[in-house]
Parts: structure tokens; sequence; C-alpha cells
């Protein structure tokens, strides 16, 4: 299901954004947006050993700890998935992936969630943004929330 048709039917209130240009990075959608690199998300698809994907959103001024969610995950290894894997488990080029509509276990990072706000994240092309509040992101996810980042 694209990611027009999940907000429709799910009457959801989180807004698709025509940028006119790419907000494929952090600093390409504070800027546009007129906001902080924390009110961005990421959403970053990873790989553990055993073939399992998982969609992790972030904020856009943090990175995920690698070791924090390996543990987290019980797993030995796990890496970023490649474009090729991210397009054929979500349906999004990388740089695009929403944080709704992907059809993968989802983990947020707990700063995520510190305070209730609106947040701007991939809108599932290169020149389109999703404008979300937080708590249709956690009812459209129901993640697991845990601590998996740093800074940048």
């Amino acid at each position: 299901m694209n990611l027009e048709e999940f907000i429709k039917e799910n009457g959801l209130a989180a807004e698709i954004i025509n940028t006119m240009s790419p907000t494929l990075t952090v600093e390409q959608s504070f800027k546009f947006f007129k906001c902080n690199a924390d009110d961005i998300l990421k959403s970053i698809v990873v790989v553990t050993d055993e073939g399992e994907y998982y969609l992790v959103i972030l904020q856009g001024d943090r990175r995920i700890k690698t070791k924090k969610l390996k543990q987290l995950l019980k797993v030995r290894d796990l890496r970023l998935a490649s474009p090729k894997q991210v397009e054929a488990v979500s349906g999004y080029k990388i740089g695009n992936v929403p944080p709704i509509s992907v059809n993968l276990p989802v983990i947020v990072d707990e700063l995520v969630v510190e305070r209730d706000r609106i947040f701007y994240a991939g809108g599932g092309a290169a020149s389109r943004s999703i404008k979300i509040e937080l708590n249709e992101l956690l009812d459209c996810t129901h993640p697991l929330i845990a601590d998996v980042s740093t800074p940048l």
C-alpha cells in the first residue's frame, strides 16, 4: 500500500508535503522546513545476520548505536540494508522511506518520544516529505521504544 492510501485508509491527520526540491538528507529537510535537526526523523532499514529486517526511527541529529541495537535484538551482527534491500523490503528508495506504511517491525529511539510534537520525515519520493504527529506515528507503527542512538 502506498503512503497516500495508508494515510487515507487509517484516517490520519499526517500530511504529505511536496517540497519541489529533494529533501533526502536531514540538512536539506531542516533548511526547507526551517526547523531543528531533532524535528526530522530518519527511517533506517537494518538487517541482522539472521536476515531479519527492522525499520529504525531516530531524530535527524542522531545515528544508530550498533552495539545497543545488537543487544536489544539479541543478535551477533547487523548492518544497514543495501539500497536494493531497502527498496525490496520497504517499497521505497533510501532517503524516501517514510516512518509509517512500511511493513517491517519498527524500533523508535527513546529520544523521539520524549515530548509530544510534530515531525518531518521521508515522504516516499525525493521531493516529498511527511508531516506527522508523534501520537500518530506511535499508533501506526506499534514500535519497540528503546535507547538505540548516539549523537552524530
